[in-house]
């Protein structure tokens, strides 16, 4: 499964290595064409000693080439839903499970952070239980919440800038 994930993250970022350093010191993010799964394991291990609460999601950082950062999230706990302005995200679903309502409308809705907006809630969405193994593609600018998390919920994720369809 994460080979698949990896030949997907090297399919949609081949067109943007020429301009992948450029835009990686733009951002302090280096170019990081692979991880072991040493790094994922010890990226975990990191993530899981840094996380400060239930309704936090804390996120290191696994490759990254330009503006498509791959990254490990781990939750604990219903974290704020949130919308990505302009950019899809592909999650791959590594451990753990929770209910993920996408769609409908973000109620409460405020500007974040790297074009992001954050909510209280969705209103309207679609709920769907998602466990280890699954994959879940989120359009752009699309309201996606994870809620009703069991135990930890460990993804993986690649956020794609892309004009919706």
């Amino acid at each position: 499964m994460r080979s698949l994930l990896l030949a997907a993250v090297m399919a949609a970022a081949i067109p943007a290595l020429a301009q992948s350093q450029a835009q990686a010191q733009e951002r302090s993010v280096p170019v990081k064409l692979f991880a072991s799964s040493a790094e994922v394991d010890a990226a975990l291990a990191k993530a899981k000693a840094d996380h400060k609460g239930d309704n936090t999601n804390t996120a290191e950082v696994l490759v990254s080439v330009g503006p498509y950062p791959v990254q490990l999230e781990y939750r604990t706990g219903t974290t704020a839903p949130s919308v990505h302005k302009g950019r899809a995200e592909l999650i791959y679903v590594m451990d753990g499970g929770c209910t993920l309502v996408t769609g409908g409308t973000l109620i409460n809705a405020k500007e974040g952070a790297g074009g992001n907006m954050s909510g209280t809630s969705i209103q309207g969405g679609s709920s769907r239980k998602v466990s280890k193994g699954d994959y879940i593609m989120v359009p752009p600018d699309t309201p996606h919440w994870y809620t009703q998390v069991q135990g930890r919920f460990v993804s993986i994720t690649l956020h794609m800038p892309m004009t919706a369809q």
